[in-house]
């Protein structure tokens, strides 16, 4: 009997094993419960499934990365090569091979290249290392002296080369640009640098910019159109670069500060940030629309200069070229004694100096001193103002002189100069005839009249 019980409570201890051990999950779907996993009650059991797209699904699916979901897609860490280290781009959106901030170093130098006369101070500006698919070489340039005769200086292509550990000299930067040159005022551009190569860093040698620039030279009255171009070597400098599998993308802002561009940086720039000048708008670096020196100095210029005589200043948002103040007007007058054989003339040439030709005119006065008997007339025909074998001005004149002592006077004006002061050698060219025994002769002369200071202003 004993022995009975002592079976009955082992078989009564095994079922209650076993009906622990079989005990049920769950009874209905809500008994299932996980974060970022949908759930349901199966066979008193419950089944998971990753929802898509939510970071801790345990699946580095949708839009997620290693930025958005390191605990699904990893960690964005770890160094590439020499200087590049994975980390994430500005906008979180992607894990990118970049060089840190913090092991950047900005490199500034400034060299006065001479050419011509004038003297252009060039300002460089890049990091160091130098990430090829973000980083750009940053340009000022500076007009500090203006050569003799030398006007409308433009940089308008700038060239980039530099030499590899093999000795291959290579185009890094070849760029069209348009920006003029004042004294006084600093013109900025920047160059993306680029190069063929299958290596993901590594430094570069015997960096060379060449900097091409148009301007017109004027000597005399001549005004040619002229270019240069303007070696700048980086001596003793190595470019340590960095080139990613993929841009970092664009940085947090574009924005230069400046409303004559529009800043944009997208696909369609290659993620580097541009500046596309807003047309008419002062800052977009171009003397366009109603700008003039006075309304947008940075882009046209300031109105400065002049000459011995003249002054450029501001009147009324017009930059405008005005006479000195105090500036001494000397009448002169030239007397011409001129025995012509068959005719003697005494002519008198009055005029100022320095010449206004807003102004100014110069007065001939002709004068019949005396003459054969047998010249009936004398006639002044054509007069004309040389420099050289180029006029300046012509009058058609027609004054006839019959009688001894008779007078006639001739009015001559310039009507325009090319600039607002210049000193030119002048001579006068009088062209006459006469009829002597009823036969029309003909004939000319000439006067030198020397240096004369022309003034073009304005006003």
């Amino acid at each position: 009997m004993r022995y009975k019980s002592i079976v009955f409570i082992g078989i009564l201890a095994t079922l209650l094993i076993l009906a622990a051990c079989t005990k049920a999950e769950c009874k209905k779907d809500a008994d299932c419960v996980k974060p970022h996993f949908t759930a349901t009650c199966a066979d008193k059991t419950c089944v998971y499934t990753p929802i898509p797209g939510e970071c801790g699904n345990g699946i580095c699916d949708g839009s997620e990365n290693k930025c958005t979901c390191s605990q699904d897609c990893g960690e964005c860490a770890g160094n590439v090569g020499k200087y590049l280290v994975q980390q994430c781009n500005a906008q979180k959106t992607d894990c990118v091979q970049d060089i840190p901030a913090t092991a950047q170093k900005p490199i500034t130098q400034t060299r006065e290249l001479t050419a011509a006369g004038s003297r252009i101070a060039v300002t460089t500006t890049f990091n160091q290392p130098f990430n090829l698919l973000r980083d750009q070489l940053e340009l000022a340039f500076k007009l500090s002296v203006l050569g003799q005769g030398m006007s409308d200086l433009t940089v308008t292509r700038l060239e980039l080369t530099g030499m590899t550990p093999d000795k291959r000299t290579v185009s890094l930067a070849d760029k069209t640009v348009h920006r003029p040159l004042y004294e006084g005022a600093k013109a900025k551009d920047h160059l993306i640098i680029g190069f063929p190569t299958a290596e993901r860093d590594g430094e570069l040698a015997n960096l060379n910019l060449k900097v091409y620039v148009d301007y017109v030279l004027t000597s005399g009255t001549t005004t040619t159109s002229k270019s240069m171009i303007l070696p700048h070597p980086y001596q003793a400098l190595k470019f340590a670069w960095a080139l990613p599998e993929k841009s970092p993308g664009c940085p947090a802002s574009c924005d230069d500060g400046n409303p004559g561009t529009e800043d944009v940086c997208g696909p369609e720039t290659q993620y580097f940030c541009e500046y596309r000048p807003v047309p008419g708008v002062c800052g977009n670096g171009i003397c366009d629309g109603a700008k003039n020196p006075c309304t947008c100095a940075q882009d046209c210029g300031p109105c400065a200069g002049g000459g011995t005589y003249t002054t450029r200043s501001c009147v009324s948002n017009a930059c405008i070229t005005q006479v000195k103040p105090g500036i001494k007007v000397q009448p002169q007058s030239l007397f011409d004694d001129r025995d012509l054989s068959a005719f003697h003339l005494q002519n008198n040439y009055k005029y100022s100096t320095p010449f206004n030709i807003k102004t100014d005119k110069f007065s001939l006065e002709f004068s019949l001193y005396e003459k054969q008997a047998t010249v009936n007339s004398v006639k002044i025909t054509d007069i004309r103002l040389l420099e050289g074998t180029q006029e300046i001005a012509y009058a058609k004149a027609d004054k006839e002189l019959t009688s001894i002592g008779q007078k006639e006077t001739v009015e001559l004006m310039i009507p325009s100069l090319p600039a607002a002061e210049q000193e030119k050698s002048l001579i006068l060219r009088v062209w006459y005839e006469y009829v002597q025994s009823n036969q029309t002769k003909q004939a000319d002369y000439t006067k030198s009249l020397g240096k004369i200071a022309l003034l073009n202003p304005d006003v």
